[in-house]
């Protein structure tokens, strides 16, 4: 992780991320919208979960309602690695040479993703939007906790909430394995910049970094995923989600 923001300025990864990074005077979209899919940034998709808690002398978990199969939000791939190219692009103040370098360092976190759930045993999330999402979430909460990890059962609700906040969702919209392959990607690659800049600043001692991981962290969860920390409770038997 860290050679990824040796090679890349820390600033890029935020301009990308939060869609600064674009020719003067063009207009102000997110890199992930240069491209028609459209997929998840402001409400054009992102999970959308269902109330999972309710208040009356404190928490009470409520029955999760859908149980999907991970298969409801696999893909198949139909392509080599295309957000990475993209996002590179996008970048009009870097030269040719960098623009290659940040190409192939963010071609890198994805194939270092993949490599980790393969040496997990957790090939089903491969190529599946539930198992980006949920790595997502889990960075994000990470950073936002200042360093406090979700547990292997509060994860595995996490990813049994996404999956079925997905597979409803598909229901209602048609996307093609191309947009879900992008959408991964960039979720995937959100999740990784994030973790990065934070364990960055945390390992050199730079509050700035960890600063705009937080605010990196906070600004995704609520495109993304239409929610905030704030609005996130985890406990012994899993995570819920305050409509």
């Amino acid at each position: 992780m860290n050679s990824f923001f040796r090679m890349v300025p820390v600033m890029v990864a935020g301009l990308l991320l939060l869609g600064a990074a674009r020719p003067e005077g063009a207009p102000s979209l997110s890199p992930y919208r240069h491209y028609d899919s459209n997929v998840f940034i402001h409400g054009n998709f992102r999970p959308a979960f269902k109330k999972q808690w309710k208040v009356s002398a404190g928490f009470l978990k409520s029955p999760p309602s859908v149980m999907l199969p991970l298969s409801v939000s696999s893909f198949r791939t139909v392509t080599g690695p295309v957000m990475p190219k993209r996002l590179a692009e996008s970048v009009k103040s870097l030269g040719p040479e960098e623009r290659q370098g940040l190409e192939g360092a963010l071609t890198q976190l994805l194939k270092s993703y993949e490599q980790t759930l393969e040496q997990q045993d957790e090939t089903l999330l491969k190529n599946n939007l539930a198992g980006a999402f949920s790595s997502f979430f889990a960075s994000s909460f990470y950073v936002l906790k200042n360093g406090q990890e979700l547990t292997s059962v509060q994860r595995q609700s996490m990813l049994q909430q996404i999956n079925a906040a997905i597979g409803m969702g598909l229901k209602d919209r048609r996307m093609s394995d191309r947009d879900k392959q992008e959408l991964y990607e960039s979720v995937v690659l959100s999740g990784h910049i994030i973790l990065g800049l934070y364990n960055e600043g945390r390992d050199k001692g730079r509050p700035e970094l960890t600063r705009e991981s937080r605010e990196l962290a906070k600004e995704l969860l609520d495109e993304m995923m239409g929610t905030r920390i704030e609005k996130v409770h985890a406990g012994d038997d899993g995570v819920w989600l305050e409509e």
